[in-house]
């Protein structure tokens, strides 16, 4: 026992003598975060920093403004195709110069390593006559809508610093921030929503205005030898949103110019911004006719509190001399169409002897043209005029014109191909709470557009609904309306916010890669998740991604 105890002691002294410098040589972890920062994002223009759009010191968010479409395109290895960019420089990391010789500095943004490129990098020491900006910098894509989006940002190295006894640490350093960047497009326009003229009519006995495809014709009747009679006639054009529906709040709509010069102007008007604007009267607006040049397309512009409406482009074609005269047969402007359960259409019918277009009355068909008997459960028809799609299925529709010597013409049969869109069947969902995505839904007495209107659901409201069936949502309190509006709600009655986990997200209009694209989300964006259907997400806006791309 003495003996190992000497041992034990003399192996004490040997470890005393050994240098205290060894016995120093440590790590340790510094972590950083709660800082402000100098943040400025610039322009992108052709490989280097263009102007600057925005700035804020001592700060963690920014706010840019720009205007798209004065933006230069580019192409880099950041994007597969041309885009308006901007570059995020952030100031202000490491403010200590710990990582000023170190050569292992990482930068993660939202988790991902920064690629360097020419669009993306960080300045650990001396730029320029700048010194020690210790920035990260990095690119985000401009649209026409604007956004506003968080990113965590994350800069960590290793750096070796010396004791007063002589001995070494080696000290990791991180220090996150979080930024939040706005940006805000100037441009005169706001993003657009679509939509469409439902109906057009003359005002003037000598004048038969109508809509063909993308055609807008004015018709004058014979009045001697001379037609400059035409100018300052007017028209009656009824308007309806992106949802089909006639507009129910307070809506704008502006002259309408080519590049020629001013087409049309609201009879009335008055100067709102720098057009000639008047409010719809029960979504419709009363035009003067100045000018139509045949070979210049023109756009018809509405605006509520909320959003900008876009019509497709037309062509004005005047057309003097046209003698009124029997059709002598009718025809279908188009031979098939596809529309949604609950989806309205208006088929386009053309008389054979003047290509114009005639008031026919639409018909359910019994058979086809080929003669077969069909099922007419798919389609109901309205007013003798609108077709609507009650369930998945194809059916044919007949047109019918009685001429003034009371002689009837019938058309050819037209297919119309209904799809399930949006909505559907399933009874499991019965007693849930549901968001409503359009900006304003209609409650009807029965499920159909052609039952009469009983009141309204704004954006975001939610519904518990008792069932759906052939694209219509029972309510429990009463009244039905368009499931495709509606989200089933998650989270307790609120939307989530998720976040976009892949490089590029494709958002499509249903709940599944067999639905078309409408857009892409980028890494980080933020979205409102209000329901799920399988593994695709509903967005608040409508549209679907697939939920393994998401995360919280």
């Amino acid at each position: 026992m003495l003996y190992s105890l000497a041992i034990v002691l003399a192996l004490a002294m040997v470890l005393c003598m050994i240098p205290a410098s060894f016995a120093a040589s440590v790590t340790g972890r510094e972590t950083i975060s709660d800082k402000s920062y100098d943040i400025t994002v610039f322009s992108w223009d052709k490989n280097d920093f263009g102007k600057e759009l925005g700035s804020a010191t001592n700060a963690n968010s920014v706010t840019a403004n720009y205007n798209y479409e004065t933006e230069n395109d580019d192409i880099t290895s950041m994007f597969e195709e041309d885009a308006k960019m901007a570059i995020v420089r952030i100031v202000g990391f490491d403010d200590q110069d710990r990582l000023e010789n170190a050569d292992d500095i990482e930068v993660r943004i939202d988790g991902k390593k920064l690629e360097v490129n020419e669009l993306a990098g960080y300045y650990p020491g001396a730029v320029g006559y700048v010194p020690k900006w210790n920035a990260v910098y990095f690119p985000i894509q401009l649209t026409k809508a604007g956004y506003q989006d968080s990113y965590l940002i994350e800069v960590s190295g290793t750096y070796e610093s010396t004791t007063t006894d002589g001995g070494k640490v080696e000290t990791t350093y991180t220090e996150t921030a979080k930024i939040s960047v706005k940006m805000v497009n100037d441009a005169e326009y706001k993003n657009a929503k679509t939509a469409t003229i439902s109906k057009i009519e003359s005002n003037a006995r000598n004048m038969d205005a109508y809509i063909v495809g993308s055609k807008i014709y004015l018709d004058f009747t014979p009045e001697g030898e001379d037609y400059s009679g035409w100018y300052g006639q007017t028209v009656d054009i009824t308007f309806k949103d992106n949802n089909g529906d006639l507009f129910d709040v307070v809506t704008w709509a502006y002259q309408v110019d080519n590049d020629k010069g001013m087409v049309m102007s609201p009879v009335g008007g008055t100067t709102v911004g720098n057009k000639i604007g008047k409010k719809l009267d029960d979504s419709t607006m009363t035009y003067s006719i100045h000018s139509a040049v045949d070979d210049s397309p023109i756009q018809f512009t509405l605006e509520t509190s909320s959003s900008i409406y876009e019509t497709k482009e037309f062509d004005v074609v005047k057309r003097f001399g046209i003698v009124e005269a029997d059709p002598k047969g009718i025809y279908f402007a188009e031979n098939s169409k596809t529309i949604a359960i609950g989806e309205e259409y208006t088929p386009v019918v053309l008389g054979v002897a003047t290509g114009k277009k005639v008031d026919a009355t639409i018909e359910i068909g019994t058979r086809t043209s080929d003669g077969e008997a069909v099922n007419a459960q798919y389609v109901d028809v309205t007013d003798g005029e609108t077709v609507i799609g009650t369930q998945e299925g194809v059916a044919y529709i007949t047109a019918s014109y009685t001429t003034n010597d009371d002689k009837t013409y019938t058309a050819s049969s037209m297919k119309i191909t209904v799809t399930a869109q949006g909505a559907t069947d399933d009874d499991d969902k019965d007693g849930k709470t549901y968001m409503v995505t359009a900006s304003s839904l209609r409650v009807r007495s029965g499920a159909g557009t052609n039952f009469s209107q009983i009141g309204s659901l704004k954006n975001g409201a939610t519904v518990k609904v008792e069932s759906i069936a052939n694209g219509w949502a029972k309510l429990e309190n009463g009244g039905y309306v368009s499931a495709q509006y509606l989200a089933e709600v998650v989270d307790n009655g609120e939307a989530q916010t998720m976040y976009v986990t892949a490089r590029t997200l494709n958002v499509r209009k249903g709940p599944g890669t067999s639905y078309a694209k409408v857009g892409t989300l980028s890494r980080g964006t933020a979205v409102q998740v209000v329901g799920f259907s399988g593994n695709w997400a509903k967005l608040s806006n409508g549209y679907y991604v697939a939920t393994s791309y998401l995360a919280k």
